[in-house]
């Protein structure tokens, strides 16, 4: 008996157990767990599980709230989340064949995704169609691109309050119609720029927001970066009368 095997049958002398992180686990041992153990696991990380190829089985978990999946190399879609009532929180990093998120929708509960990578910046998404008409309250991306980057579908996701992604996976003109067309909506980058604590005074602190932006220095670069904040608000309200 494999050392996860083990593991995944010792799991029931803990009958109270209902937040569980598990890794190592191939197809066959995803399954038996699932099966055996999961409608009684209400939080659930699979970290570094990179062997498992087919989600489907998750879809028979009613009780499950939060889904976590850290590092895959096989999976290349999600599964039918009809029946993941209790679901509320889910999260994808460093997987390098999923650039689908369709199957999201399916979710009836689902208030929070993310979608990204914490090692390798490669992951890649085709597009955010699936998250039209969901009721998610957060979306973050961390990967490294979305091909069909159309930021209408944030104005299609009725429920939405803060989004999150790198400074530069937008243009500022398109950050600028972000917060024109979603006024409630905030996040990291919705900003004329992000202002980091420096230790050492001698080095840059304020990263404009934008795509191909600079990173400046406030003690020298105070101007500038006023310019571009002033740049970036009148655009913001170009866009909202243009919404009017």
């Amino acid at each position: 008996m494999s050392i996860t095997k083990f593991f995944v049958v010792e799991l029931g002398e803990y009958e109270n157990t209902e937040k569980v992180m598990i890794s190592g686990l191939k197809q066959d041992t995803f399954e038996y767990f699932i099966m055996k153990y999961g409608n009684r696991i209400k939080y659930l990380n699979f970290f570094k599980n990179k062997l498992i190829e087919d989600y489907s089985p998750l879809s028979c978990l009613t009780e499950i709230q939060c889904l976590k999946f850290f590092h895959n190399q096989r999976v290349t879609r999600l599964w039918d989340m009809t029946s993941n009532k209790d679901l509320v929180g889910l999260a994808f990093d460093d997987f390098s064949r999923l650039h689908s998120l369709d199957g999201i929708q399916t979710a009836p509960n689902l208030k929070h995704l993310h979608f990204g990578d914490r090692i390798w910046n490669t992951s890649t998404l085709s597009d955010l169609l699936p998250l039209v008409g969901t009721l998610l309250v957060s979306f973050s991306f961390g990967g490294k691109t979305i091909v069909n980057n159309d930021i209408s579908v944030y104005t299609k996701m009725p429920e939405l309050n803060f989004l999150d992604f790198r400074t530069n996976l937008y243009s500022t003109e398109q950050l600028a119609q972000i917060m024109a067309s979603c006024p409630n909506v905030s996040g990291y980058a919705l900003s004329p720029y992000v202002k980091f604590d420096r230790i050492d005074n001698g080095l840059k602190d304020v990263l404009i927001c934008g795509k191909g932006k600079p990173f400046l220095y406030s003690a020298d670069d105070a101007d500038k970066i006023e310019a571009y904040t002033q740049k970036f608000y009148a655009l913001v309200e170009k866009y909202k009368r243009n919404n009017a």
